[in-house]
């Protein structure tokens, strides 16, 4: 009976250790996410500065849910409430907006030129160009040891501002159209610096 008591005292023991390990693991976890919350990239330590709106302008879109803007700035080294999601939904949006421009232009277009032409443009080589145009690289909020220039960083921040946009719009079109604008606006640049006495 003894033995019994003394068990069930060790097992009650062990059970309240264990609760109470359980306890410091999620406040030391808590604690570092907070810790990593606290720590802003440096052009960020206002969540929206003259920075954010100079984006907004080069754009062409003004955001009515700047919490949605300020989620796009966010990697998920940085928080929980990351730019993830909105990465998946630009990523779908810019590859629906380079099919809808090429079928548009040439209804007979070829399977194989049709991928070729998205993946020319919608690649992360591509698309870095134009995010580190619009200094995107700057504005991610990203964890103290990650690299905020790192190519896949600035890609994903890309791709999320134009899945920003079309949940903010509740439009894909309006997504679709500010990312045309963009590339219009680099194949101009393009033509410009080859060819700088043409008037465009």
């Amino acid at each position: 009976m003894h033995r019994l008591r003394a068990q069930d005292s060790v097992n009650k023991m062990a059970f309240t250790a264990a609760g109470c390990l359980a306890l410091f693991m999620i406040l030391c976890i808590s604690q570092a996410y907070s810790r990593v919350e606290q720590k802003i990239h440096p052009v960020m330590k206002e969540p929206y500065t003259s920075s954010i709106e100079e984006l907004q302008t080069k754009i062409k879109y003004q955001f009515k849910d700047k919490s949605l803007l300020a989620k796009t700035m966010t990697h998920a080294s940085f928080s929980l409430d990351n730019n993830a999601v909105l990465n998946i939904l630009g990523s779908e949006i810019i590859e629906a907006a380079i099919s809808f421009h090429y079928l548009s232009k040439n209804s007979t277009i070829s399977k194989g030129d049709l991928t070729s032409q998205k993946a020319k443009i919608s690649n992360c080589s591509a698309l870095s160009k134009d995010a580190f145009d619009l200094q995107l690289n700057e504005l991610i909020r990203v964890a103290p040891k990650v690299d905020p220039k790192a190519q896949i960083i600035v890609c994903g921040c890309y791709r999320a501002l134009f899945g920003a946009i079309g949940v903010d719009a509740k439009s894909l079109d309006v997504a679709r159209e500010k990312f045309w604008i963009r590339q219009g606006r680099n194949n101009i640049k393009n033509v410009q610096k080859h060819f700088p006495q043409q008037d465009l």
